[in-house]
């Protein structure tokens, strides 16, 4: 025999598994297309993917200049800097195309820029400390360029 307190149990917790599809249905069909203002902030980050590429091949050319003690650093800033900007350009392109995982790769692609934010800073310091002020103040811009991608692809994913 079923009591009153079991049947009204199995109502709410229906009732709460039913809201909950109809909550996961309304997020999946809001984004199979993207909003306009979604639409501006992947084409916003995507600009300022390509505003990086600029500031990569500027520092891949005074890499050369740089004393041998800072140079693998700076090569290794610029090359996590190369590989963080190519997988936000792959996510961004999922966004664009409201593909499946969209979010998670534009997710992945803020972890991944952060952390090259984090090693530019710190060989921008040790170019500072050096005395190499225009490789410095290159990769100065190339993390301020990082964080506004990172920006970009965190409202992108929003």
């Amino acid at each position: 025999m079923t009591s009153a307190t079991t049947i009204s149990t199995r109502g709410r917790t229906t009732r709460l598994a039913a809201v909950s599809l109809l909550a996961v249905a309304m997020m999946l069909g809001a984004c199979s297309a993207p909003p306009a203002e979604v639409e501006q902030y992947i084409a916003d980050a995507q600009n300022q993917a390509r505003a990086i590429e600029g500031d990569l091949q500027r520092l891949e050319n005074q890499v050369a200049s740089v004393p041998d003690g800072l140079q693998a650093a700076v090569t290794s800033a610029v090359a996590s800097a190369q590989a963080a900007t190519d997988e936000a350009r792959g996510a961004l392109v999922r966004a664009s195309d409201s593909r499946d995982g969209a979010v998670e790769s534009l997710n992945d692609a803020q972890v991944a820029l952060e952390a090259a934010s984090a090693e530019v800073r710190f060989v921008t310091a040790q170019a500072r400390e050096d005395g190499i002020d225009e490789v410095a103040d290159l990769l100065s811009r190339l993390q301020e360029q990082i964080d506004a991608l990172r920006g970009e692809t965190e409202s992108a994913a929003a």
